[in-house]
């Protein structure tokens, strides 16, 4: 089955198809795979795991962008939308950086960073960086939306603000995205200078602040 979303169609299995129509449109009657064969089950099986991994990370960005939108975001009724018990709701959001008690946590915030093979400094001037803790880091980028800027695969020193308060934090799209540090144990959110510097603007439009 080819399916269209916006300008791009995409093949795909007639089961799946099916199941994420299903999905889209709310019914709660789960139909069987019309698949019989061991090998097409389990294509299939590996097709909806790559797609629920990759749902699951969007969950997830969404999450912590809702929770960053502003000083009181409604944990309550993000739980409910994310179908999670306030426990877990809350480790999801720690492993995103942002704090698990909006009342009295902050996040810890990269500002500016150091290419350590040439000493350059970043987004910052020296005196700015002069007080900040940093931590250490092989930039080895994950997949993102677009492509690993000329920082890729260099060791970059990042220079963070402790436990910045969300209300101040400004994440904004940069929400959910974080560096770590297992040395420290450290989760840092990033600015959005410091997302584009790293992975490039994402935006259509970088002059404009929607992107469109």
């Amino acid at each position: 089955m080819r399916i269209g979303i916006g300008g791009e169609r995409v093949d795909v299995p007639e089961d799946l198809a099916r199941a994420l129509l299903a999905a889209l449109r709310g019914e709660g009657l789960v139909e069987p795979p019309q698949a019989s064969a061991f090998e097409d089950l389990t294509a299939l099986v590996a097709r909806i795991s790559r797609v629920t991994q990759h749902l699951t990370v969007v969950k997830e960005l969404a999450m912590s962008r809702a929770d960053a939108a502003g000083g009181y975001s409604n944990r309550r009724a993000l739980g409910i939308a994310a179908a999670m018990a306030p426990s877990q709701l809350g480790r999801v959001l720690a492993g995103h950086g942002l704090p698990r008690d909006r009342r009295s946590g902050g996040v810890d915030l990269a500002v500016a960073f150091r290419t350590v093979d040439d000493g350059e400094l970043h987004l910052a001037a020296e005196a700015d960086i002069a007080a900040l803790p940093s931590f250490t880091l092989p930039f080895i980028p994950a997949e993102r939306v677009t492509e690993p800027t000329e920082f890729a695969d260099r060791e970059l020193a990042f220079y963070y603000r402790p436990q910045v308060p969300i209300a101040v934090a400004d994440l904004g799209r940069t929400a959910g995205y974080t560096l770590r540090s297992t040395e420290q144990g450290l989760i840092a959110c990033v600015t959005e200078p410091v997302f584009d510097a790293l992975f490039g603007d994402p935006r259509i439009d970088p002059t404009r602040p929607t992107g469109r």
